[in-house]
This record gives structure tokens, sequence and C-alpha cells, in this order.
């Protein structure tokens, strides 16, 4: 064997032993409900505590079918266990009930934030909301507060929760204060702030970009914020997602809100996140549920007929960038057949350290499970050439070269292309017809800047990229 062969055998072993060893999401199971509660059990929203535990809220929102209850799973379970049903116990009863449909779930620790509507014939002509908060994961530990029962603020619906590490709640309402809504609302949920009550309304921001709502119908349906974030900077966000009236008006998407701080809400302005591929202008369907991971990556569940997917989007101000996904079997950029067979994903909830995600599905009405796992050993990389993938760069951070691989699993064109975060390309590494198989393409940043890019695939199979950074 000739010295070049042996350093090309030597190369191509250490690259196929370092992509084996590239992290990524694989499904692993599906969390099912109880047997007596599949009739009446709706996944809507969902979130993970400080203890990695899976909260799962069904909701009448979704169909007067459903019952408004929550379930929940910890880490080593496979089927999810009933935590409490609200029309059970008589909560939902229109006459003497608080929960009319759960509009919203979100924890903080071990303690649960649950909102929703009053039953409307209760308390027509208003539309007004409540808000519970559990401690400790005991649903007797309970305080309850809203327009029929404690705090200020609840005249309204109120859609979507998360909660900040100041123990400030930010939901979205229906309407404003004497203004047209949908806006974003805070609630104090922190001893310390003596003004406002506790349980009570601290501000509300701008109206969302999409304009006044139209009989309720398109509003703010979820929340995200960081969980680690400062939310007393007003260069500290949060996002919003909203959906559309209906396909033609446009009114839907999510929103990036910044300039205020969480006892200046008044301040929050916020701006419609645009994407390359439009992925993110949302149609009628509910909720569109959002989370933010460790990193500060922004997840979004498709939830219409167009979709059926859960990616991950690295924010530029307001530009999103797709840079990964879930594996699911009716994913258009990721037909990947070892995937969760989601129908209607309508929320996603990563836990704290990343490395878990679960997917409530509307259409199948489960939960899915997935994990960030480094495949061990070469024979597990090789199954990826009967996929469509599209693998993270070698090495990542890199300077000035990267190696980009991808596998087809039957011949198509292919497109590859580096962008900058404007959405520039700047390199084109691939345009042409090839054979199914794994590629590698090595991608040189002499000429560029330090900074954030990304890589594009597009073929048949659909459009998929990633981020890697550049520094020299």
């Amino acid at each position: 064997m000739t010295l070049y062969k042996q350093l090309f055998t030597i190369i191509f072993i250490s690259f196929i032993s370092i992509s084996a060893q590239t992290p990524e999401w694989k499904y692993i199971g599906k969390l099912n409900f109880p047997n007596a509660d599949t009739a009446h059990a709706r996944p809507f929203l969902i979130t993970v505590d400080g203890n990695g535990r899976v909260y799962v809220a069904s909701s009448k929102a979704t169909t007067i079918a459903a019952n408004n209850a929550i379930f929940f799973a910890d880490t080593s379970d496979t089927v999810l266990t009933k935590w409490i049903d609200y029309d059970a116990n008589g909560d939902s009863d229109t006459l003497t009930g608080n929960v009319g449909a759960i509009r919203g779930i979100s924890t903080l620790g071990t303690m649960l934030f649950v909102n929703a509507n009053v039953p409307y014939p209760r308390s027509k002509p208003n539309t007004v909301a409540t808000q519970y908060l559990y401690f400790d994961g005991d649903t007797n530990n309970v305080a309850k507060f809203g327009f029929y029962i404690t705090g200020a603020g609840y005249g309204t619906y109120i859609n979507g929760l998360a909660v900040t590490k100041d123990t400030m709640v930010i939901s979205g309402v229906t309407a404003g204060a004497g203004v047209p809504g949908p806006r974003a609302r805070f609630y104090n949920f922190n001893r310390a702030n003596a003004t406002p009550a506790y349980g009570s309304w601290a501000g509300e921001s701008n109206q969302e970009p999409g304009g006044n709502h139209n009989a309720g119908i398109d509003v703010i349906r979820d929340v995200a914020v960081s969980r680690d974030g400062d939310y007393s900077n007003p260069e500290t966000v949060f996002f919003t997602t909203r959906n559309s009236y209906d396909a033609s008006s446009g009114t839907g998407g999510i929103a990036i809100w910044s300039g205020g701080t969480q006892t200046a809400a008044g301040a929050y302005t916020g701006t419609r996140v645009l994407d390359p591929a439009s992925e993110l202008s949302f149609d009628r369907s509910i909720p569109y549920g959002i989370d933010l991971d460790k990193d500060g990556n922004l997840w979004v569940a498709g939830t219409d007929s167009t979709r059926r997917w859960v990616r991950s989007y690295t924010m530029i101000g307001s530009f999103a960038q797709n840079v990964d996904e879930l594996p699911g079997l009716y994913s258009s950029a990721n037909p990947n057949p070892n995937g969760a067979p989601m129908t209607a994903p309508s929320d996603v909830a990563l836990s704290f350290d990343g490395k878990t995600a679960y997917v409530a599905d509307g259409g199948s009405r489960s939960v899915y499970k997935f994990k960030y796992i480094t495949p061990v050993g070469v024979n597990d990389n090789s199954s990826s050439l009967n996929s469509y993938e599209l693998f993270q760069n070698y090495p990542n951070p890199f300077n000035p070269s990267t190696l980009i691989s991808y596998s087809l699993p039957k011949d198509a064109n292919v497109k590859l292309v580096v962008m900058n975060t404007l959405g520039e390309e700047v390199s084109t590494l691939v345009n042409e017809y090839q054979p199914a198989g794994k590629y590698s393409k090595s991608f040189n940043a002499s000429n560029l800047t330090s900074g954030v890019y990304f890589f594009t695939i597009t073929t048949e199979f659909g459009s998929f990229s990633k981020k890697m950074i550049l520094i020299k």
C-alpha cells in the first residue's frame, strides 16, 4: 500500500469513527394514555418540570369530547398516569366550575401552572379566565386565581403559559386593558414583589404584530421563555406563537419580544419571525406549541396537514434558520423510517439538560419521546445510507475547513449550499445529479469572517439545514 493510500485510509476511518460519535435525535418510544382514558384524552399542551417529569394537558380546546385533564410520566415510565381530571371532580361543570378549557400549562421547579377559560355559560356574556398553581406535584396543594376567585387581570381569555426564573408568568390575552388584542400579559407570582398583588397581572405588551384578532380565532396560543433568562434586562427576549384566522389572512406566526422587562411589560414590542422557507407562517390550526432549549434554540411543533414536524431554529435577531428536527415518519425534510408516526404534533417540551424531548400529538392521541444520543460503533452510522440525512459538520467550530456529510436513499438531484446569517449564499458545494449513497464535501472558509453560517441541502426529498460556527 502506497503512503497516499495509507493516509487516505487513516483519514477515512477516523472520519467514520467521528461521524459515528456525533449526537443525534432518536425516537425511543411512545407514552400511551391509560386504557380507561383513551376515549376522552386529547393531548394538547406539554411541559417538563425540574425533576424531568412530563405533564400533558388534555383540553376541550381541541374538541368538546375531550376531558379537561392532566396526565404525567416520570423519566422511567412507559404509560402516562392521570394526575387530575377536572371533568371528574366537577371543576369543568358549566354552572359552578372554573375550567372550561385548559389553555396553558408550564412548570418552574416542581410548581405546575395551569390556566383556562371559565365555562362560558357561567360567565356569559363575558369571556373570562382562571389560573391554578400547584406545589410539589400535589393536586391538593393548590392556589387558585381567576375572575370569580381572586387576583386581577382575568377578565379576558388567556392562552399559553410560560414562567420566568423570577416566577413571573407570561400568557397571551385576547384583549388588552381597554385596547385591542392579542397581547402578552405578565402575572406576578413572586412573593418578593409587593405590587401588584400575588397572582395579579403586572402589565402587558404592545399588540402582537399580526394585528387585531378576528372573533378570538387567531390569537396567541403558546409562550416560550429562556429558563435562565434575566427578564429584568430589556434585551432578554421571549417568544409567542399565533395561528391565522384562515389560510389567506396571514395573521399567524411566531413573534419575538424585546424592549421591556417583567415589571415594565408595556415596553415590549413584538416582531414577526421570518425564515427562508416560510415554515413559520401558520394557518388556522392550534396551538403550534413552542419551547426554548438550554442553548436558546426555538423548537416549534407544526400541527397542520402541510407540516407534521417538530423542528428547532437558531435565532439571528428576528431571522430563524432551521438547524435540527425530531425524526418523524411524515417529516418532509427528514422522512426517517425509524421516526415517530406524528400526524398532528401540537406541542413540544425539552428537558432542562436538552437531551430529552417530548411531543404531544393530537392526531394520534399519543406522546412521543426522543433522546439526544451519541451512536456507538461504525455499524450504527451505516444505517444512514437507507435514509435522507444531513449530518453535523466536523469539526465544529472550525478554522478554516470542515467536512459536511449527507446520505441519499436513492439517486437524486442535489444542491448543497452555505449561507450567512442574512440568508445569502456564500458557497455552492454541490449542484448535480448523484447516485444513492453517503457523501462528504470539504468547505473552506478562508475568505470569510468569523461567525455563524448555515449549510442547506435540497433534493426531491425536501430541504434541511444545520448551523456551523467559524472561529478564526
